[in-house]
């Protein structure tokens, strides 16, 4: 009976070491009676045959489970029965996701691993099954078996040689504690992000109990997606010294959207210089590359890394922060959702490079903020490479002759007033704080006016005069010269100082006056004579006079006469003009004696050949009486107008006629006596070929002929 209780207990699952002791202490009490040995050994026998009984009974429950679980291909495992309040429970499903933890490591991992996202075509990727033991008694030798939907495979080696991706835990679940399955499998190209719906078969064993135990559980999971944020600029060259309005595009290349995404621009640095404090992690976040949240995932939990590295972040702006260009527009850009595959959403940032920022790379940073897959806020930096542009050698103030289509020119020998126009060519921004200084490049040319300005204030595409005045040598009659403007000024908030060349010709100054105009006979015929003079620094070219049209000259003479060519006109060096004028005696008679205005016309040319025409008054003494005495000497004139009133014109006269007679008796003689010659040679030539004609010889060859 002892045995018994002994054996029952054991299948109890009680203490066996304390009833071998009760059995033992009542065998050694029994047996030391003689009268009872015989009893005792009659309950052994009993005992033993009882106890083969039980075991029979155990063996064959045994074999039906074992029968019953071979023969289930389907994979539903009995579970426990809920017969009732006292009934124990298998465990229970309480989270599913995906993390960067591998099942193959070497150390258990923890029950806050963290999450990731995963995406279509993610390959190798681990799905973590959180599980609670809602048992009364703590569990051991946990293993799962997920079965996979479509699109997911299992990786071979870590299947069991199943179908199915196989996980176990690492150690007892206390009552009442979770535990995380990590299942890993193949994420194929195909699978679709949203939720699945599969079953997981959990085998373990209770403490301190024999058999192992066999629950299905329905597991839920989503495949997240992946958040892969990019920025593009629409352009990256920026010019100098002016506002440079960006539009930068906030691209998501992932296949989930991103949730309360927020840029900022935090900085723009130089490309040259390296940000200091940065971690590797932190530096491979920085990349340009669309590398995804994979390098900056945090997780709720991780809040203590976070700071940290938003610490360093703010070190290392701060440290490399730069001049060179500055950001003046808005830092902040509430963007919202992002959907997946969308390049749609974009920022506008105003950049403004100053001039010493020509011909260097700078880097925009941008931070962007946003909700991942699971809704955990996520920190991405990224850079934007900007190449400024050098700057514009061209200035934008410009100074020309206030005539802007024709050529400074500078009379020499005199002081002669300039006006320039200074001209702000800048389409946009005007210039400030203008001081301009003026002086000559000669020293033989000298500014004798106002040679320095300030202005304060000039608008784009606006014009100034500067009003001055020069003196140039009569040495540099003939040749150029130049005189420079500086100008010291504010443009587009940056300090320039320009300096303006303008070039000038130096010409010779021509100055002609008439003087000495009277009439005077030169032949017997009248003249209007006088002197011109040069009273300039240079000559003039191809020097003509004639008479103007005036009231006198069409009174006089209806038709006038031809210009008279004097050639060059010296400096300094009178030159006489002599005009023939035709008057008859009607005319003559008509006009009273009197002083007369004449109007000369003077053409000329100056050093560049360029054609110049003079009017010069004057005016001239007329008197009748001149003209009538000259007219009464003319009727006496005899042949070719000689004056035959005297004596020595009266013996002239006939001595010329008697000479022309006898020039004319001898030609008229000389020329008869050579007809009569020609007549009598002709006749003896005749007669000499008549005589010819009759001779004989003629006729013996006319006979030997025949």
């Amino acid at each position: 009976m002892l045995l018994m209780i002994i054996m029952k207990s054991h299948i109890c699952g009680l203490n066996i070491n304390f009833l071998q002791r009760v059995y033992f202490s009542y065998f050694n009490l029994i047996t030391s009676c003689t009268i009872t040995k015989i009893f005792f050994i009659f309950l052994i026998i009993q005992g033993v045959l009882c106890l083969s009984s039980m075991e029979n009974s155990i063996l064959i429950k045994s074999l039906a489970f074992a029968q019953s679980y071979s023969n289930n291909v389907n994979g539903d495992y009995p579970s426990f029965p809920n017969n009732g309040a006292d009934t124990d429970r298998s465990p229970s499903f309480l989270d599913a996701y995906w993390t960067n933890y591998q099942s193959s490591n070497s150390t258990p991992p923890s029950n806050n691993s963290v999450k990731k996202e995963v995406s279509p075509g993610e390959g190798s990727s681990t799905l973590a099954v959180v599980l609670v033991n809602k048992g009364r008694s703590d569990i051991t030798g946990v293993t799962g078996y997920l079965t996979l939907p479509k699109g997911f495979e299992p990786i071979a080696g870590k299947n069991n040689g199943t179908s199915q991706s196989v996980a176990s835990a690492y150690s007892i679940v206390k009552s009442g504690d979770t535990f995380v399955l990590y299942f890993d499998m193949n994420v194929l190209k195909q699978t679709k992000v949203g939720g699945y719906n599969t079953s997981l078969i959990l085998k373990y064993t209770k403490i301190n109990q024999i058999g192992q135990l066999v629950s299905t559980i329905d597991v839920p999971f989503r495949l997240t997606g992946k958040v892969i944020l990019d920025v593009v600029s629409e352009k990256n060259q920026l010019i100098p010294s002016t506002f440079n309005p960006l539009k930068i595009f906030i691209q998501n290349k992932g296949s989930t959207s991103a949730a309360g995404v927020i840029a900022t621009i935090t900085s723009i640095t130089s490309g040259s210089s390296i940000t200091s404090g940065n971690t590797p992690s932190t530096l491979s976040n920085t990349g340009s590359n669309a590398g995804g949240s994979n390098n900056n995932t945090t997780n709720s939990n991780n809040s203590t890394n976070t700071s940290n590295s938003q610490t360093l972040q703010s070190n290392s702006v701060s440290s490399s922060s730069s001049t060179d260009a500055v950001n003046i527009g808005a830092t902040t850009f509430d963007i919202g959702t992002i959907p997946a595959n969308s390049s749609s959403v974009s920022i506008s940032p105003v950049i403004y490079p100053t001039a010493s920022a020509g011909e260097t790379v700078q880097n925009l940073d941008i931070q962007l903020t946003y909700g991942d897959a699971y809704g955990n806020p996520q920190t991405l930096n990224k850079q934007i490479g900007l190449i400024i542009y050098p700057n514009p050698p061209r200035s934008v103030l410009n100074i020309t002759n206030i005539n802007e289509s024709a050529a400074l020119i500078i009379t020499s020998g005199k002081i002669q007033n300039m006006s320039l126009l200074l001209a702000n060519s800048d389409e946009k921004n005007p210039i400030t704080n203008v001081v301009a200084s003026f002086k000559s490049q000669s020293n033989t040319m000298q500014i004798l006016g106002d040679s320095r300005w300030t202005i304060p204030f000039m608008p784009p595409q606006s014009k100034i005069n500067l009003n001055t005045k020069a003196f140039a040598s009569s040495t540099m009659v003939g040749q150029p010269a130049s005189f420079t403007l500086s100008v010291d000024y504010i443009s587009a908030g940056q300090s320039k100082t320009d300096n303006l060349n303008i070039g000038t010709y130096v010409k010779g100054d021509i100055k002609i006056r008439v003087y000495d105009v009277n009439i005077n006979f030169i032949g017997g015929k009248p003249n209007l004579v006088g002197n011109l003079l040069n009273e300039g620094n240079t000559v003039a070219l191809f020097t003509t006079v004639e008479m103007a049209n005036n009231s006198l000259n069409n009174r006089f003479l209806p038709i006038l006469p031809p210009p008279q060519y004097l050639g060059d006109l010296s400096v300094d060096s009178p030159l006489p003009f002599s005009i023939p004028i035709n008057l008859d005696n009607k005319t003559i008679s008509t006009i009273k004696a009197g002083l007369y205005p004449i109007i000369f016309k003077i053409t000329y040319s100056d050093d560049l050949k360029i054609h110049h025409e003079l009017l010069l008054n004057s005016s001239v003494v007329f008197e009748p009486s001149q003209f009538q005495q000259n007219n009464a000497g003319g009727n006496s004139s005899g042949l070719f107008g000689f004056d035959i009133s005297n004596s020595f014109g009266k013996m002239i006269v006939p001595v010329t006629i008697v000479i022309i007679i006898v020039i004319v008796v001898f030609l008229v003689r000389k020329r008869r006596s050579k007809v009569k010659i020609a007549r009598l040679q002709k006749s003896k030539d005749m007669e000499d070929f008549l005589d010819d004609f009759s001779s004989p010889t003629n006729t013996d060859i006319d006979k030997g002929d025949k």
